[in-house]
Order: C-alpha cells, then sequence, then structure tokens
C-alpha cells in the first residue's frame, strides 16, 4: 500500500514539474519571438500609414525628408515611414500608452524591468550612462532612462543594427 502511495506522489510531483517546465518554455518562446498582438513590434511596424491616422489622427506636423521618407510627428511619438511601402521604419516614442513584450515595456517602466525583459534575449549595450539598445530580431530598441532609473523615451526601429 505504502509502495502505490509513494508512487503516486512522484507520478503526481512529474506531472506539475513538467507543466511548470511547459509553461515556462512557453513564456520564453513567446518572450524571444514576440507573439504578443497589440503588444508585439511586428503589430506595430506593419501599421499602414492609414492605420496611423486612424489610431493618433492628423498629425502635429506632417514633413517630407526626401522622396522615400515622410516624417509624422505627434505629441509623444514620431514615425518616420518609409515611402515605398508607407508603414513605419521607426520611431521616437515619449508616450506611456505604447508598450511592448509579456512585461509591457515602454515609458515609465523601471530599469530592472527593462533589464528582466531584454537583457535576457542577448546581453543590452550600455551606450551611455542613461541608454541601453538591444537587439529584437529585427528590431533594433534604445530605452533611455531618467535620474530615477525610469524610461523616459524610446527609440525603435527596424533593421539591424550591430552593437
Amino acid at each position: 500500500m505504502k509502495n502505490v502511495m509513494n508512487r503516486r506522489k512522484v507520478k503526481n510531483v512529474i506531472i506539475v514539474v513538467g507543466i511548470i517546465g511547459l509553461i515556462a518554455l512557453i513564456l520564453f518562446i513567446k518572450m524571444k519571438y514576440g507573439t504578443y498582438g497589440y503588444y508585439d513590434f511586428q503589430h506595430f511596424f506593419d501599421q499602414s500609414k492609414e492605420n496611423i491616422i486612424e489610431t493618433y489622427g492628423e498629425p502635429i506636423e506632417d514633413e517630407y525628408i526626401n522622396e522615400y521618407c515622410e516624417d509624422m510627428t505627434y505629441e509623444d511619438i514620431k514615425f518616420v515611414i518609409s515611402l515605398p511601402g508607407e508603414k513605419p521604419e521607426s520611431a521616437r516614442i515619449t508616450s506611456p500608452n505604447i508598450r511592448f513584450g509579456i512585461l509591457k515595456i515602454g515609458v515609465g517602466s523601471p530599469k530592472w524591468e527593462v533589464m528582466l525583459a531584454y537583457g535576457l534575449k542577448k546581453p543590452l549595450k550600455n551606450d551611455k550612462k542613461n541608454q541601453y539598445s538591444v537587439q529584437n530580431g529585427i528590431y533594433a530598441t534604445t530605452f533611455y532612462f531618467d535620474e530615477n532609473d525610469q524610461v523616459y523615451k524610446m527609440t525603435c526601429g527596424v533593421g539591424i543594427y550591430t552593437f
């Protein structure tokens, strides 16, 4: 009887450890590949110029830099639009409402959350004392920290940068 109970306990422990391991694996894969729908870089950069205008309204300033590039400036976000595809190429974000990843990192996030979310993928590069850059797939992001170690600005863009 004791032997049967011990086997059941071992079996239950194995099942619990397996479930925890599976959950951790799923979260790791989601974190690594950014499958978060609205909070995903892919979703953010797949917006068309029309989607941006629908979401944010008419820009405060809309300036054509050259025949391939347009700057669309809003109060707390600035898009650089690639004209052949009319999709964002990069963005400077100061809005606390735009967040990315499973931890929803954005303006206002503390440095430890940024390190937790993006430091696991590839070590962040300390460009200067208050800014860190990370390569997230084909997206490069730089976080700017204030004196309280909170993000006050983010810049992100499509393209592979070497640090």
